[in-house]
């Protein structure tokens, strides 16, 4: 401070010095005037040599003066192309306190701006870094504290971690240390950091010193903390700008952190029960399996609930919800922490314990989950019981690949089905042939759906009033390379049993389309086509719905699908299936009941529920021929359902006995191979083409 002190008398004196030089210079000049006008007698060189000084004197003062403006301007011109280059670390220094020390300082301030500003920009391109590379939460949190340092400031992060104020935390920085300290809310209220206003006054009382700043840190346009810069001081413009970057910048990491999360929590997590999903538990059984390697051994339990199906469709799926979170609690409090359960799906639970190969251990843990599971459950102030069948495999003993465990455990869980239920198994080679055939045509029915390998024939109708073939029946065909030829009466139920079967309705849509759109093109009738929908879908909440909404994407009028169902779906949950039917027919669907006959249905179904059709089952046709009281019985069945208002199929025709036997009997339509089996689609077309020609329809002796 003294030294600049100097400098500013050094120049007043420099400045007083010209005056007065000039004043000298002006009254020297007078007085020559004078003697040249002959006014005053002094010697003419004596004044001249005055006046000579005093003029040199004074150019050399502004020269002087000259010189140091022009050493300023050519320091600017430096310093800005420093600042070209980028180094804005430089500063001018002007001592005169005129309008260059205007220029001076409005120079420094432009250089500090832009040095704050690249400081800034730098800071935000580290943070954009960091959540491309998707960094944690705490990581994101102290690079914005050390981007944000300020002198004499201090610098912190209001945040709630779970969108509440039950978890409120402050962030701050100790010795470049992220500090995380919880702040306690005992009288805040539920909107009190529910605006920017309510973090502003929970800073004020946090904070020792004014506060400067409270940013808002919002996460997809909710507020969720605030960044807080408190300070004595004001805060520049620069300072300003840095921290409402830092704060932007800060909203983005939190809302991509968030949504990652959420994004991992649907991909590895069971939303229902929060146990991890089918996913995870592969990739954790993947793990495990790759440390028995070195020694670790261990067991997969593979867990399916009792009687669960039958809460389910009497109480509805919200109770079953309900009652699979309080199992999947039951479940959890059984093992130890380091032990993973899943849902896999349904009411199919597994479990991985690591560090056990003992049996009796084993067996005495499945013990205390079949225990744990049994007891009664109340729900909606109604009470159920559900069991718990587990099947075990053992690692690495029975297999070092995860889907040949899990597998081998799921087989394990059949047998203790069988067995009774509420019941333990462990997998061994003594399995019967039947549970690994189960267990393998399950497997190669999944890679067959993955790969839309299989297939619809069509086998034709007869209508037998005119002798025509408009109509048929759609059946489900697999071909595997390692099974070969596959019947429905094989994958069907295990369809069922592992909920497969919905797959099904999509393809016996899409293949029926494309049936129906070649027709058209070839320019052959095709009236209808039945498929076929079991229990399972039937009983599953809008499926109806679902299969209208397939029909209406293919373009595929209602009139041209026929549903067949069987007397079984009426057996477990009538009401639902009814429901269903009733929709379908509704929107212009026929209902044929299939297998009349065979099961524990009465002639009263057919008034009670919405049919359309009804098919008599081939056992009575096959009859036809060598027993009476079968015509009889066929001749009864065909004149109640016609008084009734139904079309009756008799399926299963082979011979034209039969075939005479129920024309006389006044049946409507048959099928069976007598007028062909079923065939692929081109096969199907052209026998098509060929009984609506008269040319080359085939004959068959109808009487």
């Amino acid at each position: 401070m003294g030294s600049r002190r100097r400098e500013r008398a050094g120049y007043r004196v420099e400045r007083q010095l010209l005056l007065l030089v000039s004043m000298f210079a002006w009254a020297a000049l007078a007085p020559l005037t004078a003697i040249a006008l002959g006014l005053v007698d002094v010697p003419l060189w004596v004044l001249t040599c005055v006046v000579a000084v005093a003029f040199a004197a004074t150019t050399a003062l502004m020269i002087r003066l000259l010189r140091r403006r022009f050493a300023l301007l050519s320091r600017l011109e430096q310093l800005t192309r420093h600042i070209i280059r980028g180094n804005y670390a430089y500063r001018v220094t002007v001592r005169e306190q005129d309008e260059f020390q205007s220029l001076g300082n409005a120079f420094n301030e432009m250089t500090d701006q832009l040095q704050a500003s690249l400081k800034s920009s730098q800071s935000v391109a580290d943070i954009d870094r960091l959540i491309l590379s998707s960094a944690d939460l705490d990581t994101v949190v102290r690079k914005v504290l050390l981007s944000a340092r300020m002198d004499k400031v201090e610098i912190s992060l209001l945040l709630k971690l779970d969108g509440t104020n039950r978890r409120v935390v402050r962030y701050r920085l100790r010795h470049r240390e992220l500090a995380e300290d919880p702040v306690t809310l005992k009288e805040a209220s539920e909107d009190t950091l529910r605006d920017i206003d309510g973090y502003e006054r929970l800073a004020r009382r946090l904070s020792g010193t004014q506060v400067r700043s409270c940013l808002a840190v919002a996460a997809d346009s909710t507020i969720t903390g605030a960044l807080i810069a408190a300070a004595d001081r004001s805060l520049s413009a620069s300072e300003a700008k840095q921290l409402t970057d830092l704060a932007d910048r800060l909203s983005v990491a939190i809302t991509n952190i968030q949504r990652s999360e959420i994004l991992f929590q649907k991909a590895h997590f069971d939303e229902l029960t929060g146990l991890i999903n089918r996913h995870a538990f592969q990739e954790n059984l993947r793990e495990h399996i790759s440390r028995s390697w070195r020694g670790e051994k261990g067991a997969v339990l593979f867990i399916d609930l009792d009687g669960f199906k039958k809460v389910n469709d009497t109480e509805g799926h919200k109770a079953g919800d309900r009652l699979l979170v309080i199992i999947s609690e039951r479940l959890r409090a059984c093992l130890r922490e380091v032990d993973t359960i899943a849902r896999m799906g349904g009411d199919e639970f597994a479990v991985i314990v690591p560090g056990c190969d003992d049996e009796k251990s084993i067996s005495q843990l499945c013990e205390r989950i079949i225990g744990s599971a049994i007891q009664p459950i109340v729900v909606d102030r109604m009470e159920h019981t559900v069991g718990a069948s587990i099947g075990v495999a053992l690692f690495p003993d029975d297999g070092r690949k995860v889907d040949e465990l899990i597998m081998k455990a799921d087989s394990a869980m059949y047998r203790a089905k069988e067995a009774g239920r509420s019941r333990f198994a462990f997998f061994d080679d003594t399995l019967n042939e039947a549970n690994r055939h189960r267990v393998l045509v399950e497997s190669r029915l999944r890679g067959a759906l993955s790969r839309n390998e299989l297939m619809l024939h069509f086998q034709p109708k007869l209508n037998l009033a005119d002798r025509s073939v408009t109509s048929a029946e759609a059946l489900l065909r697999w071909s595997d390379d390692m099974l070969g030829q596959v019947p429905p009466d094989i994958f069907v139920p295990i369809a069922e049993e592992t909920n497969l079967i919905h797959d099904f309705t999509a393809i016996q849509v899409n293949r029926t389309a494309d049936l129906v759109a070649a027709a058209d093109a070839v320019g052959v009738r095709l009236d209808s086509v039945a498929i076929n929908a079991s229990a399972k879908q039937l009983m599953t909440e809008g499926f109806a719905m679902a299969l209208l909404s397939m029909l209406d994407q293919r373009q595929l009028p209602h009139g041209k699908i026929e549903i067949e169902v069987t007397e079984s779906v009426f057996a477990h949950d009538k009401q639902m299936v009814v429901q269903e039917l009733e929709i379908l027919q509704a929107a212009g669907i026929k209902i044929a009941l299939d297998d009349f006959g065979t099961g524990f249905s009465s002639l009263n179904m057919l008034r009670e529920l919405p049919l359309d059709v009804v098919k008599i089952d081939r056992s009575f046709v096959t009859e036809l021929e060598t027993s009476d009281q079968a015509r009889i019985l066929v001749q009864h069945l065909i004149s109640i359902a016609t008084t009734l208002g139904k079309e009756v199929v008799a399926e299963g025709v082979e011979t034209e006995v039969q075939l005479k036997h129920l024309e006389e009997a006044n049946c409507h339509t048959v099928q069976g191979y007598l007028i062909s089996q079923a065939l692929g689609m081109e096969a199907f077309l052209h026998l098509l083409a060929e009984w609506q020609n008269e040319e080359t329809q085939p004959q068959l002796h109808l009487v």
